[in-house]
């Protein structure tokens, strides 16, 4: 899975976005108070400013701490039982059908149906839960405004801080009803539409190998080879080893476990259910570095010409290498050895036969002493996943008998590393001879010479133990129900003091620059082709290209002006906007078959709070300020 932006360390992260996020709402605080002193001086006079507005100050400071909490839970209430008059139900009758007719243009056979039928689910309910949150908090407020339902509230003793709370936990709530129907009715669809099996007949899809001893339990001989019959658009190649195991191909990114029962001469073999479409594997990342042609330690590797730099290279038959360090490893944790997964690029400058994998070896170093063993060749395609192990037992002959040297430019020390052989064993242990205090270096090595291997920090990693599939299915919809209450929070916020209709394309309106967050800051800094705003609108109206540069001239200053003001504005706007892109790493990780970390909930839990806080804040101050709800 690639993963550009890397959700942080809460540790690290949150000592830095908290203090972000105090100057931010501080300078919310310094303008509102700015406002207000100018607006009371405007209405009372010099003399009055400062008692009227520390009197305002304190019943501000008692509506926001002490709220009746009964109060916010009858209105939240109140407006659950509203949304279901709405007919708010009828988003799970979409969906359901949705999901009746998906199977109709979802392809079983496709290469990765786990991932097309898991990203289908989260993508539809994102949308569908998104516009249901934006209609309901858009015009829930403007509608009671509208028949006058209000004043049934504000003239009772309720607070305007408990409107607002209210409404807002009202709507995470029916909001919240809907997801967990359609998280449920989602993975039912997931998990039936691609649960299948394959039938297997013996002498017809699987027939014993000729001129072989069946007396001989060599396991690494073949008895008998086959495959399955076609189901799904596909077929599994079957092979049986002469001490009695049967493996399986993996087809579509996903295997199946079979068993064998002999009973006189009746042979038969049952395949079980799928294995490995919808996954919650457990990743332990490692920190990357590269290795030069001259055995220096490098930050980056080769940089062979692609516009996308995610991944740096390195050169076959040299000494370059990737190394990722692995720390806190375990001998308990692994006791049959380190399970590898990896997806590498492949630079190639001479084609050959195309056909052709480039060859790859993986090596294990230790950190400290510099022994190093060559523990795995593998033939490698451009972004193909592999799975390998390295094993607990290391055999002598792939030891080398010298220290591995990885120099550091400015550490002359590291130049004079002692470089005497090692004292020979009879074996080796993964954990005993190479992990030093839970670290280990694994190594990264293109064998084909002219050819070149891509990586990046997440493109190898250690697989530990599995998580709860269903459990991380659920927590995939935490990211649409965060990306949810802060829409809700937007809406109710338009609401009080927008009518219906402006609210809700308000709304709308923070909805799509939340998705484009990054497209607008780009606007903003004028870093996008075209320029800014308005040189961009200038550009259109004239027919300019957008690499043509405009004629130096007063009209252009003007434009450059302009979009200067404009910069600042949208500066401030971009950088108020939540991101809804990075709630992205919650279906990325689902579809791909990764477990959700409970850092990434927790910082985008914090992120989702540090929203919904001055958004109520600014609602109730809005909406205490209009004179029906005083």
């Amino acid at each position: 899975m690639v993963i550009e932006k890397p959700v942080p360390e809460f540790l690290d992260w949150i000592g830095k976005a908290s203090l972000n996020w105090l100057i931010a709402v501080g300078m919310l605080l310094a303008i509102f108070v700015v406002i207000s002193f100018i607006f009371l001086m405007l209405r009372y006079g010099p003399g009055k400013v400062m008692p009227t507005f520390a009197i305002n100050f304190r019943r501000g400071l008692e509506d926001l701490f002490q709220l009746s909490w009964k109060r916010v839970f009858a209105i939240a209430c109140l407006i659950v039982k509203e949304s279901i008059r709405k007919k708010v139900i009828i988003v799970c009758v979409i969906f359901l059908i949705l999901l009746m007719f998906a199977g109709w243009f979802l392809p079983q056979s496709s290469p990765d149906p786990g991932r097309l039928y898991l990203s289908f689910v989260l993508s539809a309910t994102t949308y569908l839960v998104l516009l249901l949150a934006l209609f309901l908090s858009s015009l829930s407020l403007p509608t009671d405004f509208k028949n006058k339902t209000i004043f049934t509230i504000v003239t009772k003793p309720v607070r305007a801080s408990e409107i607002v709370l209210g409404r807002i936990l009202g709507l995470t709530a029916t909001g919240t009803i809907i997801l967990v129907i359609m998280a449920i009715a989602g993975y039912l669809f997931v998990s039936t539409s691609l649960s299948h099996t394959h039938k297997v007949m013996y002498n017809e899809d699987i027939s014993a190998v000729a001129n072989v001893n069946p007396d001989n339990h060599d396991p690494s001989i073949v008895v008998a080879k086959g495959a399955t019959q076609l189901t799904n658009g596909h077929r599994h190649e079957i092979e049986e080893y002469a001490d009695g195991t049967i493996i399986v191909s993996e087809v579509n990114n996903h295997t199946h476990p079979i068993r064998k029962t002999v009973n006189g001469d009746d042979v038969r073999y049952e395949v079980g259910t799928e294995q490995g479409t919808i996954q919650a594997k457990v990743p332990i990342y490692g920190k990357i570095k590269f290795r030069d042609a001259n055995e220096f330690q490098k930050e980056k590797g080769i940089n062979v010409g692609e516009e996308w730099e995610y991944r740096s290279y390195i050169a076959g038959a040299t000494p370059e290498a990737v190394i990722w360090t692995f720390d806190n490893l375990k001998s308990e944790q692994f006791p049959d050895g380190l399970p590898i997964e990896m997806t590498i690029s492949v630079f190639r400058t001479t084609m050959g036969n195309i056909e052709q994998t480039i060859m790859g070896s993986l090596l294990v170093r230790n950190p400290q002493t510099g022994l190093t063993a060559e523990t795995n060749i593998f033939n490698s395609e451009k972004y193909t996943a592999k799975a390998l192990l390295i094993s607990r037992q290391i055999d002598k002959s792939k030891v080398q008998n010298r220290p591995t040297q990885l120099k550091q430019v400015g550490d002359e020390a590291s130049f004079h590393q002692q470089n005497v052989a090692f004292e020979p064993k009879e074996s080796y242990d993964l954990f005993e001879d190479f992990v030093v205090d839970g670290k280990l270096e694994i190594w990264l090595q293109c064998i084909d010479r002219n050819q070149y291997f891509g990586a990046a920090e997440f493109d190898l990693y250690i697989r530990s133990s599995d998580a709860n599939i269903f459990a991380n299915f659920l927590k995939g919809y935490l990211g649409i129900w965060q990306q949810m209450i802060i829409l809700i929070s937007f809406g109710v916020l338009f609401s009080t003091f927008l009518s219906g209709p402006v609210a809700m394309i308000s709304t709308f309106g923070i909805m799509i620059a939340a998705f484009c967050k990054q497209l607008f800051l780009q606007i903003a800094y004028m870093q996008a082709l075209g320029g800014g705003p308005v040189e961009a609108f200038n550009r259109l109206v004239s027919h300019e290209n957008m690499m043509t540069e405009l004629p130096k001239n007063f009209a252009t200053s003007l434009v450059k002006f302009f979009d200067m003001i404009a910069s600042g504005f949208l500066s401030v706007i971009g950088l108020a906007i939540p991101s809804f892109t990075d709630y992205n790493i919650y279906m990325d990780s689902i579809a791909s078959g990764y477990n959700i970390p409970f850092n990434t909930i927790l910082v985008h839990g914090i992120t989702t709070l540090a929203y919904v806080i001055p958004l109520f804040i600014a609602g109730y101050l809005i909406l205490k300020n209009r004179e029906v709800a005083k």
